[in-house]
């Protein structure tokens, strides 16, 4: 029985890997609640902003604010978010993104 190494690592990653994979086509079989969806753009259409707790991030953001002219760690924490969600989640962000242009 061999603990640690390389192929108990690889073996961990994989696993992970797939349980990912097996929780995102789950997710991707339930329909889209498109009630909840209007009511959640109604509640928060006028209020959109995000807060999280998160300390590195924090630092290397306040850190581009001052060493890059024009930085903004408003938009950047955006536009990273908005591609991490389109990715992760498409059929959300398309019914939101409908939604939106409404």
């Amino acid at each position: 029985m061999n603990k640690g190494g390389l192929g108990s690592d690889m073996g961990s990653m994989l696993e992970r890997r797939e349980k990912k994979k097996s929780q995102k086509s789950e997710f991707a079989s339930e329909k889209i609640n498109a009630i909840l969806l209007e009511e959640l753009h109604d509640k928060i259409k006028n209020q959109p902003r995000i807060s999280f707790w998160d300390p590195e991030s924090k630092i290397v953001l306040n850190y581009l604010k001052e060493t890059k002219p024009k930085f903004s760690i408003s938009k950047e924490i955006s536009k990273v978010l908005q591609e991490y969600l389109e990715k992760e989640y498409p059929e959300i962000w398309r019914e939101v993104k409908e939604l939106r242009n409404e």
